[in-house]
């Protein structure tokens, strides 16, 4: 069998999916520990202000369909998923008894380990109701005193000025001694007035980006990519993401070739680079599952087969035996493997960025990313490497 011939088939069979299986619930559970990746949310605000309807058209309608909704106390429901916890006072109506529990609640989340306190509070109050109660001040004093970041939102925002020209949200800043940092009006729905007219939504992408800029510096992120508002937002996040890992995982492969360990090909590359796609994808929270990595694996296997074996030009950094089952004294040029993986991770990172609506749609098939890998990562793809490794060794 020549350099150019690889027989896919047998790398494939060559590769040990049970390892495989391990390294999945290893990233997940990597996936679920990254720095930033928790936000502890709590909204408060009396009954038929809209806090569930924000929370739908911020996180998506699943959240407290698929969260693990649970009593926290007699006044708070908490809704987690992926990391994303809730924390909702249904039912609110701010009575003496409710502003003792929430205190108590707050103070003893205080105390708990940064990941698990509560990241920011979102206060609703009703541009409807025209009012402020002297409750809801003694509970967002009550927020400030444990230094919570806290956003008022004025909810069911259609009319801010009164009969008299006075504007609700100065009523608030007064009230509240806050700025403009802390305050947004939205409508979060669709609406219709009792003349027929439509109200669209307004000011969602303000509220995000407020939200965005006063959370703690360890969660931005995490909310980043946990909104579903704004998708530009979203998207950069996961860019960075991918960005990062793929940079980890590039390095990780380097010290695997570096090593000189026997081996029969470079199927002993692939966990890495197959662990990197999983971690990848398990940012942009796709559903995976092992035969997901297993048509992965194996697309990789084709991949790299082409790729490396171009590589073999390149000036003898590519030193090992082509033949599967014969064990060669050699291994993969660490630059060889840092600059394949990373462009294999850049590659699989812009397809998903390219079908991002797809993704968020769940209309997403591990099968047809194989193939847009295939067909990126393809000789220019690693003339780009040959480059790299030129400029490199200089």
């Amino acid at each position: 069998m020549s350099n150019q011939e690889i027989d896919l088939n047998k790398i494939a069979e060559s590769l040990d999916f049970k390892k495989i299986e391990e390294v999945l619930k290893t990233i997940t559970k990597e996936a679920k520990n990254d720095i930033g990746n928790k936000l502890n949310l709590f909204i408060v605000g009396k009954s038929g202000v809209g806090k569930s309807t924000l929370i739908n058209t911020i996180f998506g309608e699943d959240v407290a369909k698929t969260g693990s909704g649970k009593p926290v106390t007699q006044e708070i429901e908490s809704y987690t998923k992926d990391n994303l916890t809730i924390y909702d006072t249904k039912g609110l109506e701010l009575k003496g008894n409710e502003i003792e529990e929430i205190k108590e609640f707050l103070d003893n989340q205080k105390r708990k380990n940064a990941e698990d306190q509560i990241h920011i509070v979102w206060f609703c109050i009703s541009e409807s109701g025209r009012r402020i109660e002297d409750a809801e001040i003694e509970l967002y004093n009550i927020c400030k005193e444990l230094d919570i970041p806290t956003m008022i939102i004025i909810t069911k925002a259609t009319q801010d000025k009164d009969v008299n020209g006075e504007k609700f949200s100065d009523k608030i800043k007064e009230t509240f001694k806050i700025d403009d940092n802390f305050i947004q009006r939205i409508v979060a729905i669709e609406t219709e007035d009792d003349d027929g007219n439509t109200i669209k939504p307004k000011n969602i992408d303000n509220l995000i980006n407020k939200t965005y800029i006063i959370l703690p510096e360890a969660q931005k992120k995490a909310f980043a990519r946990k909104q579903k508002y704004d998708k530009d937002v979203r998207k950069k996040q996961l860019k960075e993401d991918t960005d990062l890992l793929v940079g980890r995982y590039s390095k990780a492969a380097a010290a695997v070739a570096a090593t000189p360990m026997p081996f029969s090909d470079f199927a002993l590359l692939l966990p890495t680079q197959i662990a990197m796609i999983l971690h990848i994808s398990k940012t942009y929270n796709l559903e995976l599952n092992m035969e997901n990595a297993e048509k992965i694996a194996i697309g990789l296997c084709s991949v790299c087969a082409a790729g490396y074996g171009l590589k073999l030009a390149v000036g003898g950094l590519l030193k090992f035996i082509p033949a599967i089952g014969t064990v060669a004294g050699a291994a993969f040029n660490s630059t060889v493997a840092f600059c394949g993986t990373n462009v294999m991770g850049t590659v699989y990172g812009a397809y998903l960025d390219d079908n991002f609506d797809n993704i968020l749609d769940k209309c997403f098939n591990f099968e047809d990313v194989v193939d847009a890998i295939k067909l990126k990562y393809n000789e220019s793809d690693i003339e780009n490497i040959k480059k790299q490794i030129s400029a490199t060794e200089k």
